[in-house]
Order: structure tokens, then sequence, then C-alpha cells
């Protein structure tokens, strides 16, 4: 599946996945700590999500501003994991 395909199919997940389903997520991955810390991720999910997939590194910096390390650590291999997972 090329990169186009995963964008768009990420896109209608992100379009319709409510803030419960989010944060169920968030727990199945060992990244919930908090609600402020949620509330960070949904926004970052639903505003930059497109700067997240590409990698940007201004959107990973600025996510890194606004929560814990631990989170951003989890996080980030999360996202490394994804990359190679789905050869992204």
């Amino acid at each position: 599946m090329g990169d186009f395909m995963y964008k768009n199919l990420l896109k209608q997940w992100i379009t319709n996945i409510q803030k419960e389903e989010f944060i169920r997520y968030l727990k199945m991955n060992q990244l919930y700590t908090s609600e402020e810390e949620a509330n960070v991720l949904f926004r970052f999910l639903k505003e930059d999500w497109e700067g997240i997939y590409d990698g940007k590194e201004e959107t990973f910096l600025r996510l890194k501003k606004e929560i814990s390390p631990e989170t951003y650590q989890k996080l980030y291999t999360l996202y490394e994991e994804a990359k190679k997972k789905y050869h992204i």
C-alpha cells in the first residue's frame, strides 16, 4: 500500500474518531497519563495529523513542549514502530 492510501485511511479514521475512542487507544498503548495530556494529544491529532504523519520536526517540537518527556518518548517510539511496520 502506498503513502497516498495510508494517508487517506488515516484521514478517515481521524475525521471520525471520538475523544472517548481516542482515550481508549491511548490507554491500550500505555500513553494515557492525564486528561490534560489526552486533550493535547487529541488536539494535535485533529489539527496537525499530517505533520505527525510526515514527521515534520516543527510539529514534534511543539508537541514535545506540551506533554511530559515520558509520554513524548512513548509516543515517538510508537510512531517509529508504525513507520517501520507500515513502511512509511
